[in-house]
């Protein structure tokens, strides 16, 4: 399997989980942060081919991608217009950037991990994933620090943290889950 199919897989799985507890839309693509980076980079290096054959063989990879280039498009068109929300805030710094990033894709990959374990109920893999939650809780917690210690404005700081609050509170949901 390719890298991009592998991707797509996983997107496709979490899609499905999201939607079958009836999370779909804009709330999907929330829930779907941590994957934006994946998919962008599908997108950067698949052939139109390629991203045909994977959004027939992989269903909600497809529907993911139809939301975010809509909201692509929106947001777009909002910093057009003058009337995006945070179309002033800079952009992040780079290593802030690979930080977060870093941060949200560890979060996503633990979210889907932790749903496939309370549908398969496998409870063998309750250890293996308290351990990756600490991971993911401890590299959280120096990337809140490196942003508060950073010079970006309050504004595009507390975006970050809704963002990661509410990551954080899916994850923590999960795992208080029996």
């Amino acid at each position: 399997m390719t890298d991009a199919s592998r991707i797509a897989a996983a997107i496709n799985l979490r899609v499905r989980q999201l939607e079958a507890q009836g999370i779909t839309g804009l709330a999907l693509a929330n829930h779907m942060i941590g994957h934006m980076q994946d998919l962008h980079g599908i997108y950067s290096t698949a052939s139109d081919r390629t991203l045909r054959d994977l959004c027939d063989r992989f269903p909600g990879f497809e529907r993911y991608a139809r939301i975010m280039e809509e909201m692509s498009e929106r947001n777009q068109a909002m910093l057009s217009s003058g009337s995006h929300p945070h179309g002033d805030l800079p952009e992040l710094p780079e290593p802030l950037k690979a930080k977060l990033t870093h941060v949200l894709h560890a979060a996503a990959d633990l979210e889907r991990e932790l749903q496939a374990a309370a549908d398969g109920g496998h409870a063998d893999q309750a250890g293996r994933l308290t351990v990756v939650m600490h991971c993911w809780t401890d590299d959280l917690a120096r990337l809140a620090a490196d942003f508060q210690s950073s010079d970006l404005p309050i504004a595009s700081q507390a975006l970050v943290q809704q963002v990661l609050k509410a990551t954080a509170e899916r994850i923590q949901k999960w795992m208080e889950t029996p």
